[in-house]
């Protein structure tokens, strides 16, 4: 078995990764490709005659597959790769006899060897509606082996676009008229420090990028950082907006264990009075500025106002809750990892869990992947087992329309394990009370079709404390999750984790947009506590 960390010359090797990573600079660049050949694949689907339709009703199936020649980025790798769809939209077909149901289906996209071999290079949830908005898919995987493919010839890359999922009536869909376009970003200035972000935060020499976010009472005054562990020695504070590496004694320094930030610091400092200022436009047009205890911001806003510090802690004087569950608990999941068998995973829960605010999703440096991704990649790593995510993860959802779905979006796949998360957007009153009655009947659902998949319950972050209803309803959905007890399902409580991380940290330290989305280092702490239950027990 390959050790989880090795702890053995880790300061040294992260000095390696943070000198190639403070070049970076988080304005990132793109390089678009055009599609080079589009060609329909599957049948003729009645009643649906537009170039880009993707069907996937019983007896008829229908997709497109892209070419895309990639020989004019001119690196080897990139750090991110997203094909951009466009919105993907339902066709109103009627036949007589037949009527649309709730469910949907899954986008997925695979890469197409010379043999006509397929993998699985990315994945979306079809919405309840019928049209998804701005279809990217993140394929960097997938684009990153057709970039190291050696041997004479011009490097491409062809994707396979299909619904798939059980097939339902009326599951007909249309790609927009746009062309789909491929964007890579550039790998300069980047490194791929993935393992050292979901190395525990809790043990080893480092804490490695530590996230924090400066709040001033006043401009010119002295910031102090809040950070999880007294410090010894601070490696280094990185501006994530700039990829800046601040400088010690100017930007920041450490006095008695504690970061601080001095008045004169080019650290992106916020002054509360204006951090919390947002505008707000009346009927007739005119725009006041209002403050507001919460302030509610998407895409990168907050990233670029953090920054990470990577220090030697003086001391390890808080830990994070005891885990509830381990790999016992999930005996064929176990028996696959061990055996180095193939693991199929399928996240699905809500926008948490679909990596909104992680820097890979947002395209910004350093472009790191939500937590189900991590997870992945660790498990293939240590195990050395093919481990196939499908994130079927749904912005606004919530455990009782997921319900709707489990067959169809999860099921049908008959996966191994599921890492099931919902509870963010079942705050009120009437969703709360049902959450553990949704949550089981996913499981159930999932199990009709697949007896033998297993499940990781994982109770939802806090969302930010200021806003009205407080942290009693998400503290009350965690409780009822925790409920849930049967063969076969393992659980995380990410929420108790966090009100630990409370206790040295602010809010906005882990807050991807200020209100209900972790930032990337709350994705990594999520990584970090499902991967306790999936590594070996002696593994920290």
């Amino acid at each position: 078995m390959k050790s989880h960390r090795n702890l053995s010359g880790l300061a040294a090797a992260m000095a390696v990764t943070l000198a190639a990573a403070s070049a970076a600079h988080a304005a990132s660049s793109f390089v678009p490709l055009p599609v080079a050949r589009v060609t329909k694949t599957g049948q003729s689907v009645p009643g649906a005659e537009s170039r880009g339709v993707l069907a996937n009703e019983p007896g008829c199936a229908a997709g497109v597959t892209l070419e895309f020649d990639l020989a004019s980025f001119a690196f080897g790798q990139t750090p991110c790769a997203r094909l951009k769809l466009g919105d993907l939209e339902k066709i109103p077909v009627k036949r007589p006899g037949q009527s649309a149901g709730v469910a949907r289906g899954a986008l997925h996209v695979l890469a197409v060897a010379p043999d006509g071999a397929e993998t699985l290079a990315g994945s979306l949830p079809v919405k309840p509606g019928g049209t998804n908005k701005n279809c990217v898919v993140d394929i960097t995987d997938a684009v990153n082996a057709a970039l190291a493919q050696t041997g004479g010839g011009t490097k491409k890359i062809r994707l396979a676009a299909r619904i798939t999922g059980a097939p339902l009536p009326l599951e007909v869909y249309a790609l927009a008229d746009d062309v789909p376009v491929l964007e890579l970003a550039s790998p300069e200035g980047w490194t791929d420090d993935w393992r050292e972000r979901v190395a525990p935060v809790t043990g080893g020499p480092v804490v490695y990028r530590e996230a924090c976010l400066a709040l001033a009472g006043k401009r010119d005054t002295e910031v102090v950082l809040s950070l999880l562990y007294p410090a010894k020695k601070i490696i280094e504070v990185v501006r994530l907006g700039t990829g800046e590496k601040l400088r010690e004694g100017a930007d920041w320094i450490l006095r008695e264990g504690k970061l601080v930030l001095p008045a004169s610091t080019a650290a992106p400092v916020q002054v509360a009075d204006e951090f919390f200022l947002s505008e707000r436009k009346d009927k007739q047009g005119n725009i006041t500025l209002v403050r507001s205890p919460v302030k509610l911001k998407e895409g990168g806003w907050y990233h670029e106002r953090q920054m990470e510090v990577t220090y030697e802690p003086a001391a390890r004087d808080w830990r994070w809750p005891a885990a509830l569950s381990g790999i016992d608990d999930l005996p064929r999941t176990k028996r696959l990892l061990a055996a180095k068998a193939p693991l199929s995973v399928i996240v699905f829960g809500d926008s948490i869990s679909a990596g909104f605010n992680c820097s890979r999703l947002d395209g910004l440096w350093p472009y790191q992947q939500a937590y189900g991704e991590l997870v992945a990649r660790e498990l293939r790593r240590v195990y050395g087992a093919p481990v196939t995510l499908m994130n079927h993860a749904r912005a606004g959802g919530t455990s009782g329309h997921a319900a709707t779905q489990a067959d169809a979006q999860v099921a049908w796949f008959k996966p191994d394990l599921v890492l099931l998360a919902f509870g963010m957007n079942e705050r009120n009153e009437e969703r709360r009370v049902a959450h553990r009655e949704n949550m089981e009947k996913i499981i159930d659902i999932v199990r009709a079709r697949s007896p033998e998949t297993e499940f990781v319950i994982i109770t939802p972050m806090l969302n930010n404390s200021n806003q009205p209803a407080g942290l009693e309803p998400v503290k009350f959905i965690r409780d009822e999750a925790l409920k849930i007890r049967r063969p076969g399902i393992a659980r995380v409580d990410l929420t108790g984790t966090e009100i630990a991380m409370l206790e040295r940290k602010n809010y906005l330290d882990l807050s991807g947009n200020g209100v209900n989305h972790p930032n990337d280092f709350l994705h990594r702490i999520y990584a970090m506590r499902v991967l306790e239950v999936l590594l070996p027990r002696n593994k920290p």
